[in-house]
């Protein structure tokens, strides 16, 4: 939500390549001092951490970002909610082996949930292209959530996070460099309170959580509590901001809930 607000065409409307360079760039600085921890690394613990860096930091930022600038965040949240079964389907096929029912099942149902939630926070626009970025970045969302846990296995998540950050912030700085001076001079006291929220809250500590997270579960197992995202932005909206919950978004998030309970069996 915070995102969609600074991005969006018809909110703030700052420009999506800088801002999302910036965040990402102030959050790659926070890690700097945890390279140190990669000091020992083989060269194909290298490869393999730029190249999730590369695929799960720039890969899914910088297309998400574009793509919110015209799709609302009930369609945002709905197609956000492919990515427990992009992960399903991603594993299954290097697995070479077709997911179980109680998999099959969680995921329809958690899907139900999330397409239950979009229709309730109201209409869920958005352009073909704006879409196709958001859907974009939730593949590429998915394929690192797959590839990941295995160097973290390795090499413990501290240091990973560290490499993926600081490497996946580079082709966002790039791609935003241009327009990065005018986005520093129009920025508000406001902007600032909020990038500063997202950067530490999304991008530095969320993200070792969940790679914390999804080494010990496994990609299948962790990608459903994406699930709990957006029905935990609709909570925070009914307690921070006082916004009605409706009878449609209350089944959502049961139907979210058991999912992730049948994901976990």
């Amino acid at each position: 939500m915070g995102m969609r607000y600074l991005v969006g065409e018809d909110h703030a409307g700052l420009p999506a390549m800088a801002y999302i360079g910036l965040r990402y760039g102030i959050a790659g600085l926070i890690y700097v001092p945890f390279l140190w921890r990669a000091r020992h690394w083989r060269a194909a613990d290298w490869r393999l951490g730029v190249l999730c860096g590369i695929i799960g930091i720039a890969g899914y930022n910088l297309p998400s970002a574009l793509g919110q600038r015209t799709v609302a965040a009930g369609m945002t949240g709905l197609l956000n909610g492919a990515e427990p079964l992009m992960i399903v389907i991603i594993a299954a096929t290097l697995r070479r082996r077709l997911p179980g029912a109680w998999t099959l099942l969680a995921g329809a149902i958690g899907l139900a949930g999330i397409i239950l939630l979009a229709h309730g926070s109201g209409p869920a626009l958005g352009d073909p292209i704006g879409i196709a970025l958001i859907l974009t970045g939730a593949l590429a969302w998915s394929v690192y959530c797959v590839m990941v846990p295995k160097l973290i296995n390795a090499r413990g998540a501290l240091s990973v996070t560290a490499v993926t950050m600081c490497v996946g912030a580079l082709p966002l700085l790039a791609a935003g460099a241009p327009a990065a001076p005018a986005l520093l001079h129009a920025m508000t006291g406001f902007q600032w309170a909020i990038t500063a929220a997202l950067v530490l809250g999304t991008s530095v500590i969320s993200m070792l959580c969940w790679n914390t997270g999804c080494a010990a579960l496994g990609a299948e197992r962790a990608g459903w509590f994406l699930y709990l995202l957006p029905l935990v932005s609709l909570i925070g909206g009914a307690a921070i901001l006082a916004e009605p919950i409706t009878a449609t978004e209350i089944c959502g998030g049961g139907l979210i809930l058991l999912s992730v309970f049948l994901s976990q069996r």
